[in-house]
Order: structure tokens, then C-alpha cells, then sequence
């Protein structure tokens, strides 16, 4: 059951690998750039206008020369500007890549050489990846550089270069034996997977036997044959090349072979064979055959050891449609606002104003913040309304004021009272001292 299946190969790219330093986008197939139209029209509406059909007589990719890229991309050996060449192979358990300073001369002395030549091997190394989708473990070995400072430079020249990926990528350190691992997230099927198929002569070995050993081994199989009980005959059919050798520079083996077992050897030259292919049969002595080699030869084809693998048709099947189809929004992305770039002056005058203005500006908002928080309590007051400042300040000029005017009316009639309380004191003293004389007077009566 198929849930999701991923945009085809163009909306990826636009997805993938879409960025602002690309200037122009050329289609030359009219629904291909249809659909790109599309899509950068819901998702990307402001790089719609990088993309223009190209409709000229000449093929798009001979008119800027593609197609020498795109070899690049299938080819083991990528040569540097400078002379060098970066070898890329790959193995069971990781992706080596070995760099080569051929012919370049670019530094004066050898250090020099050294480390230009492994300055573009990094930065070619990190589009090669990209461009191939290659993913795992990967091993580089570098030109030996004796300096630290220059394996730094590397190193540091690898990361900027990778930065532009969209895989997760972990780089190491160059070693002592000047080697550097690194993995990157294996995204999809590499070029390589989806585009190339084992070689039917190697079987993905990338190397064959040479005629000479390979004539060797069949005389060694021819011999553990015609040692074998009720054996009549060994017929052998080999490629022209080893079959020719075997006839003339080890016929003398071959006749010893004959003698010792009794058993004699022929061997067929097949044109339709190619090393390391051949064909040993052991006929017995009710299997012999009365035919001459050259028959032999033109009859019935026998099939090799190692066959050719014969590519079939895959059969036509149902495509099977999924569940969740490609979602796209009802409205286009929004546009991006273009910012105007400053100029000179005005940058000129903003690093003064930064540089110099930055105290005032910071003491101004540590004023506003004394005056919004509350010092006593630590509770922020609530925000004055603009153009109630003034009716405050006279709200509380006026409480201030009626304040004052009670504080002295207070102050007034203390005053008051100190100054009758001495007179009322005088005249309680006069009033007693008189009582005191009546008093007097009435007893002297």
C-alpha cells in the first residue's frame, strides 16, 4: 500500500537545491516547465521570474556545454584546474577518494603544491558528492602536508564547501597518516545505483585475468579432467586469444598432459567468447564424438562459466497510485518584501550613532524604567495616557498644594493655643491668687 510518493525529479531540484545566488532557470521542454511554473508559483513566487523557456534551435545542453559536466559525473578520475585529479572509487564498506597532484605545478615549492592541489580537491570533492548523491562513510587521503596550519586550511576549505548541502554531513580531522573521514545521510539511490548496471565481463570486479594466467588455469582444469576414469576426451573451448596461446606457446604442455593420461586434449578456438570466459566438457567413452573442431566450432553455441547476464524487459505492471497525493496550498506563498540597500552614508552614520549615542540612549530607558516601576512597593504603575501628563502634574500640584495649606493651618493653631495656653495659665494664676486674698481678707474679718 503506497502512502506517499516524492515530487518528480524537477520539483526536487527547485525544492533541493533552489537558492538566491541562481539567476536564471532554462526549461526547453514546454510541460516540464510547465510544471515548474506551477510550482514555483504556489511555493517560490518570488523566483518565478528566474525561470524562462528556452526555445532555440541549438540543444540547451551543447549551448553551455553541459554535456562535459555530466560525464564528469559518471567519470572515476575529475581533473583540477591546476592539474590534478581527484580518483573516486567505491567498495563494499565505504567511498575512498584518493587526490593526485599529476601535473600540478600551480605553488613554488612542493608544500605549496601540496596544498593548492588539496585546497580544489576539497572543494571538488564536496560538489562531486552533491552531484552524484553519494552517501556512507567516506575516506579522503590528501597530499601529504607536513604543516598543521595547512591541514586546517583544508579542513576548514572542506566545511565551507559543505555547508551549501542539504544532507546531514559529519566531518572529521586529517590524521597522521593524512587521511580524512567524514559521512553524509544517504538521501536516496546514488547516480551511480540508478544509473549503471554491473559490468557482464568483470562482475563488478573492475579488472579480468590476463590471457596468460587464464591459459594457465584451464591447462591445470584440462589435467584434473582427462585424469578422471572413462574419460575419452576433453574438449575445451576458449576465447581466440587464449585458445591461440594455448595452441602455440603451450603446446609442449598440452602433449605431455596427453601422454601421461592417455587421454587426449582438444581445444576450440569460440569468436563469441571473451575473456575470462571458456568452457571445459569431460566426454566419456560412450559420449565421444567423431566431428572435426572447426564443426564443433560452428554448431551448437555452449554456454561459458560465467555467462552473460541477459537484461530483460521488466514486465508491465500497475502503477500503483498513492494514498496521500502531492498537497499544494489554495494561495500563493506571500511575496518576499524587497529591503532597500542602505547606503554608504547612511551606514556611515548609523555606526556613529551606535557608537556614540549608545550611553544617552541607555541612560533615557533606565529613566523610563525608574519612572514606571514603583521603588517602594516594586509595582509597575500603570501607563500614563498621552496628553495626560500635564492634568497629573496640576492634579498633583493641587493635592501637594491643599496639603501645605493644612499643614499650616494646623501649625497655625498650635501656634494659637501655645500662645493662649500662657495667658490662660496667667489668668488662672490671677484668679486663683485673688480667691486666695478674699480668702484672706474674710478670715482677718
Amino acid at each position: 500500500f503506497l502512502i506517499y510518493q516524492e515530487s518528480n525529479v524537477i520539483i526536487r531540484a527547485l525544492r533541493d537545491h533552489m537558492r538566491d545566488d541562481i539567476g536564471e532557470i532554462l526549461i526547453d521542454a514546454e510541460k516540464v516547465f510547465e510544471d515548474a511554473r506551477e510550482f514555483l508559483q504556489q511555493v517560490m513566487p518570488h523566483n518565478l521570474r528566474k525561470l524562462k523557456r528556452y526555445s532555440d534551435a541549438t540543444p540547451l545542453f551543447s549551448r553551455f556545454q553541459i554535456e562535459s559536466k555530466i560525464e564528469s559525473a559518471f567519470a572515476r578520475e575529475v581533473r583540477l584546474p591546476s592539474g590534478g585529479a581527484v580518483v573516486i572509487d567505491h567498495t563494499e564498506a565505504l567511498l575512498s577518494i584518493d587526490i593526485n597532484s599529476a601535473r600540478a605545478t600551480k605553488g613554488a615549492d612542493i608544500e605549496e603544491t601540496a596544498l593548492q592541489t588539496n585546497l580544489e580537491a576539497a572543494e571538488e570533492i564536496a560538489r562531486q558528492l552533491r552531484l552524484r548523491d553519494l552517501g556512507g562513510l567516506v575516506v579522503i587521503d590528501f597530499i601529504d602536508m607536513t604543516g598543521r596550519d595547512a591541514q586546517r586550511q583544508v579542513e576548514e576549505k572542506l566545511r565551507e564547501a559543505m555547508r551549501a548541502d542539504k544532507a546531514r554531513v559529519q566531518i572529521g580531522r586529517i590524521s597522521r597518516f593524512g587521511l580524512l573521514e567524514l559521512s553524509r545521510q544517504r538521501l536516496r539511490p546514488s547516480l551511480g545505483e540508478s544509473s549503471h548496471i554491473t559490468c557482464p565481463r568483470c562482475e563488478g570486479y573492475g579488472s579480468i585475468r590476463s590471457v596468460e594466467s587464464l591459459a594457465l588455469a584451464i591447462i591445470r582444469l584440462a589435467e584434473e579432467e582427462a585424469m578422471k576414469d572413462n574419460t575419452a576426451r576433453v574438449l575445451v573451448h576458449a576465447p581466440m586469444a587464449v585458445a591461440n596461446f594455448l595452441l602455440n606457446e603451450k603446446r609442449s604442455m598440452i602433449s605431455t598432459i596427453e601422454q601421461r593420461t592417455g587421454t587426449p586434449i582438444m581445444i576450440v578456438a569460440n569468436k563469441s567468447m571473451e575473456t575470462p570466459r571458456y568452457e571445459i566438457q569431460r566426454l566419456r567413452g560412450n559420449e565421444d564424438i567423431d566431428e572435426s573442431s572447426y564443426e564443433l566450432a560452428l554448431g551448437e553455441k555452449i554456454e561459458p562459466v560465467f555467462a552473460e547476464r541477459e537484461i530483460q524487459a521488466p514486465e508491465a505492471v500497475r502503477r500503483e497510485e498513492p494514498a496521500v497525493q502531492a498537497m499544494r496550498p489554495s494561495q500563493p506563498a506571500p511575496m518576499r518584501t524587497p529591503v532597500p540597500e542602505k547606503s554608504l552614508w547612511t551606514r556611515i552614520s548609523e555606526w556613529f550613532s551606535q557608537t556614540f549615542g549608545g550611553a544617552s540612549k541607555k541612560a533615557d530607558a533606565q529613566a523610563v524604567k525608574r519612572r514606571v516601576t514603583d521603588p517602594e512597593h516594586g509595582k509597575k504603575r500603570k501607563p500614563s495616557v498621552p496628553g495626560g501628563k500635564k492634568r497629573a502634574r496640576k492634579a498633583g500640584s493641587a493635592r501637594s498644594g491643599s496639603k501645605h495649606a493644612a499643614n499650616r493651618a494646623q501649625l497655625h493653631d498650635e501656634d494659637g493655643a501655645a500662645k493662649n495656653a500662657p495667658k490662660e495659665s496667667q489668668g488662672s494664676e490671677t484668679a486663683s491668687r485673688g480667691s486666695a486674698t478674699q480668702k484672706t481678707e474674710g478670715s482677718d474679718d
